[in-house]
């Protein structure tokens, strides 16, 4: 079981689950929105994920013509995980809310072609210039933690 909780810690949650694959993102939106170099997203069985404490306030986004809804703190704005109707059962936790986020690491980073120029990345963890599929990632993931 991992806790995570919101900037604010007005939202605790529990993911008690295994993770299907983890990844860094730098694309632009994904800067955009993280007001960062790159966002982490770890998929996961939104069975897994219990409300401990708080309101997640949830607004629906346009991700590249797929409605996404961000589930967030209603308080500071944080986001705690995305879903989407599209893909039904699962859920982009964002792993920097964890409270002990030392158990886990990306398996690949995505859109590295917009990455910022400054960033390095390690050679040994995957790199695609674009989107791939996420299933190639859960690969990835299963094969490193034979899961």
């Amino acid at each position: 079981m991992h806790l995570g909780s919101c900037e604010c810690h007005a939202v605790q949650y529990q993911f008690s689950g295994d993770p299907l694959t983890c990844y860094a993102c730098h694309c632009t939106d994904c800067q955009t929105s993280s007001g960062s170099a790159f966002s982490l997203s770890m998929i996961v069985n939104d069975k897994h994920i219990e409300l401990r404490k708080g309101k997640v306030a949830i607004n629906v986004i346009d991700m590249n013509g797929v409605n996404v809804n961000k589930h967030h703190c209603s308080d500071c704005g944080s986001a705690l995980w995305f879903s989407a109707d599209e893909y039904p059962g699962m859920a982009a936790l964002k792993p920097g809310t964890f409270d002990d986020t030392s158990w886990f690491e990306p398996i690949a980073h995505l859109w590295v072609r917009s990455k910022q120029s400054w960033l390095v990345l390690e050679a040994t963890v995957r790199q695609y210039d674009t989107q791939v599929e996420i299933s190639e990632l859960v690969g990835l993931w299963a094969e490193k933690y034979a899961v």
